[in-house]
């Protein structure tokens, strides 16, 4: 594996601020809502949910009587006697939608948005709207909400994407610009091809010059004279198959040449990267490449910094945090992987949970 360094100087760590170990069930027996909080099982409800969606701090859903609730350290609290039209459930946050009207829930405290909104966009720690009553684009982050267009830019983006803590758009003059840490940057005078947003990361093809670029950690990198023919982007990284069929991944300021070839498929969720063929299933996970297995598994999924999958005896393996874990030795029937929380049924129908090494 190839490295080249891009004149880009970082020093930092990968942090999951806020999060915790939590999952969500209903028991097919007794039809009870179970809350799994850091190896501690919560009787929510004893009656079963309609909705629900689990965060990084948090559990969102909507119960029997239809009431909107969310469960935060500990404790639920009725959000709404109805149930909103949408919401989302991120690593930080919540965003909910009655009528137009968007909110947000952020450690424990539930802040009105706007009372009309058009266009928006929800990540782990932020969420970029457009407000059709001050015709504004805003952000909202870190329990602030701030203006990211000018005093007389008023008229909607046409597109707008958001990462963890990042927001690319094209607003109404077709302008190519990043909001990032309280500063927004004009980029492009023309949309671009194809663009996609992760955290400190969004990635692009130039329209005009047809390369293929990364805005990181607000510098502005050329990855490539040609666009990819495919790509990703995850947190603090982008995986792509350059012009000539190189596997590349792009991590921490760093190019990493993977493959010399082109893979017959590969993802990127959060910190992790899967790749490889029938004979291969690899993972790019903290600038090392590592081999899981000589084939690849029927079913597996991805979140945050874990891959859990199924292997050729049925039992559950899990990679976290750099390392392969067999989970259980029992035959597994269903599992679902929520950050770095396991849960998993077996042929008993119990359900079982996994996180920080432990079977609960």
């Amino acid at each position: 594996m190839k490295k080249k360094g891009l004149l880009i100087l970082l020093v930092f760590i990968i942090r999951f601020a806020g999060a915790q170990n939590l999952n969500a069930y209903t028991d097919q027996v007794t039809k009870y809502f179970y809350i799994f909080d850091d190896g501690k099982m919560v009787e929510a409800e004893y009656l079963p949910v309609t909705q629900a969606a689990v965060g990084g701090n948090c559990v969102a859903y909507v119960d029997n009587s239809s009431n909107f609730k969310i469960y935060y350290d500990g404790n639920i609290t009725t959000e709404a006697d109805n149930a909103p039209d949408k919401f989302y459930v991120t690593d930080n946050l919540v965003v909910y939608d009655f009528n137009k009207r968007l909110s947000v829930f952020d450690r424990g405290r539930s802040t009105t948005l706007c009372y009309q909104h058009g266009i928006f966009s929800v990540g782990d720690s932020m969420v970029a709207f457009y407000d059709t009553i001050s015709f504004s684009l805003k952000v909202y982050k870190d329990g602030e909400i701030k203006d990211m267009e000018g005093l007389y830019d008023k008229a909607p983006p046409k597109s707008l994407k958001t990462g963890d803590n990042i927001t690319a758009y094209v607003n109404y003059n077709n302008l190519f610009k990043v909001y990032y840490n309280n500063r927004t940057y004009d980029l492009e005078s023309s949309p671009p091809s194809k663009y996609l947003a992760g955290s400190n990361t969004v990635a692009y093809v130039d329209r005009a010059s047809q390369t293929f670029k990364v805005f990181y950690h607000g510098n502005l990198l050329q990855l490539e004279a040609f666009p990819p023919s495919s790509f990703k982007v995850g947190d603090d990284l982008v995986a792509y198959v350059d012009n000539t069929g190189n596997f590349k991944v792009f991590y921490m300021g760093e190019l990493n040449t993977v493959l010399t070839y082109e893979p017959q498929y590969y993802d990127a969720v959060d910190h992790v990267v899967i790749y490889g063929d029938v004979q291969n299933f690899n993972v790019f996970y903290a600038g090392k490449a590592t081999k899981l297995e000589s084939y690849k598994p029927d079913i597996y999924q991805l979140d945050f910094n874990s891959i859990a999958y199924i292997d050729r005896f049925n039992k559950i393996r899990l990679f976290s945090d750099g390392e392969v874990k067999d989970v259980s030795n029992s035959i597994v029937n269903t599992f679902q992987l929520t950050r770095n929380v396991l849960m998993y049924s077996t042929d008993l129908e119990s359900m079982h949970f996994y996180c920080n090494g432990k079977n609960y």
